[in-house]
């Protein structure tokens, strides 16, 4: 019974000795080269940092706010459009027109424009509203978010760089 004793404490204090023990370091191998590829970072090797420039607004992430009248501008064609309450974001700062890369726009119904209308009516209202962005800023993704105050629905809206659009209407 003494040696069932000695053999559960040299357990116990191998399992301890395990358990606080550091592991040994891992010998890191280079991969063999498989492909054509070269120079490509694999994205888990790259280490997660904060760039303080982007967290404030003036990094790669910054969006410019465009003006109201431009934006009124580009939404004349839209008969209903005068009807909302429109504004939109472009990034990168400073870009218009063709170099515009990314338009968000945000549109809110403080009357009751949406609440009058059926879902293939919001359908349509959403496909102008992104055609009309997609003429003014050709080589840019627009997402659009229409919102109603009044419990008209929402019109949700996106057109890839150069593709069709893409609306839900509730």
């Amino acid at each position: 019974m003494q040696s069932v004793y000695g053999f559960l404490a040299g357990l116990v204090i191998l399992g301890a000795s395990v358990a606080c023990s550091q592991p040994a370091p891992r010998a890191e191998t280079a991969p063999a080269a498989t492909s054509a590829i070269e120079g490509a970072t694999p994205a888990a090797s790259v280490e997660a940092r904060l760039n303080p420039t982007e967290a404030v607004g003036g990094g790669a992430l910054s969006s410019n706010v465009i003006p109201a009248d431009d934006v009124a501008k580009v939404f004349a064609t839209v008969s209903q459009a005068s009807q909302l309450k429109l504004s939109a974001n472009s990034s990168p700062p400073g870009a218009t027109g063709a170099d515009v890369a990314t338009v968000s726009v945000i549109a809110q119904d403080s009357g009751a424009l949406l609440k009058g209308m059926d879902t293939a009516a919001k359908q349509s209202l959403g496909e102008a509203i992104l055609t009309a962005a997609g003429t003014a800023w050709p080589n840019a993704s627009v997402s659009l978010l229409v919102s109603s105050s009044a419990g008209g629905g929402t019109i949700i809206g996106q057109r890839p760089k150069g593709g069709p659009n893409n609306v839900i209407a509730t």
